[in-house]
């Protein structure tokens, strides 16, 4: 089984937007979801545990506590939620999971916002764009945030894929943001580019986004490691957004 342990209730998440941050290509879902965290000043408020999440212990620099590698965040207001994960979940042996996550999305009325990188080149000082689709109202959102649809046909494997997936069978609300990305290393700039012109329009939010840039370097170096182990992972393990093409 898979549960979401509440651990602060006074939190009540009922009606807010849900930002997905699960490591993927080029990390940028993770890099974004840790962005508006950090930005938002969230606190934590429930840990996700059970099946097909790693049987592992995380903890933050500073502090002696212990977490959960999976954990959900809300900002004061509880309009945003952030899903932070530090670890990948192989979705082919946990099934269990984005059903949880889905029954919970619906219990609470939440709109999830999930987050991919599409495997591209890029060059040094062009401004990734982002692309999004949608379930239900999700479609909506979209349109009122002037997010362009995608180019070209495709496909999403991991986590995001499988929990729009769920979306789709069950006809809940939801959103998929896409930005290309450089698979062989982090990337904040793309990072940024969903947080701009994607996460901030959907989820009327107002999150600062000059600290990627900035410190673009520094963060490049600290999810490196990271980063390595996506490139190693399969692709029912790693988020990833690719394109079939017409034909394929």
């Amino acid at each position: 089984m898979v549960e979401i342990r509440v651990t602060d209730d006074s939190v009540d998440p009922t009606g807010a937007t849900l930002i997905e941050g699960m490591p993927g290509v080029g990390l940028v879902g993770k890099i974004a979801t840790d962005h508006v965290i950090e930005s938002s000043e969230m606190t934590e408020f429930a840990s996700v545990r059970g099946d097909g999440i790693p049987p592992v212990t995380v903890f933050d620099g500073d502090e002696r506590d212990v977490h959960s590698p999976i954990r959900l965040y809300a900002d004061d207001d509880a309009d945003l939620i952030a899903l932070r994960s530090d670890v990948p979940v192989h979705v082919m042996d946990a099934p269990l999971f984005t059903e949880r996550i889905t029954e919970w999305i619906v219990d609470h009325d939440v709109l999830p916002i999930y987050l991919g990188g599409l495997p591209a080149e890029r060059g040094a000082d062009e401004v990734p764009s982002i692309e999004g689709i949608g379930v239900g109202a999700g479609r909506d959102r979209l349109d009122e945030a002037s997010v362009a649809p995608p180019d070209d046909g495709g496909m999403i494997s991991g986590p995001p894929g499988a929990l729009l997936s769920e979306a789709a069978d069950g006809d809940v609300d939801a959103v998929g943001l896409m930005v290309d990305t450089d698979p062989r290393f982090p990337d904040p700039q793309g990072a940024h580019a969903l947080i701009e012109q994607g996460i901030n329009p959907v989820a009327g939010a107002a999150v600062e986004t000059e600290r990627l840039l900035d410190q673009a370097e520094e963060i490049m170096e600290r999810r490196k490691e990271l980063a390595k182990q996506m490139q190693q992972a399969d692709q029912h393990k790693s988020s990833q957004v690719s394109r079939t093409g017409m034909y394929q």
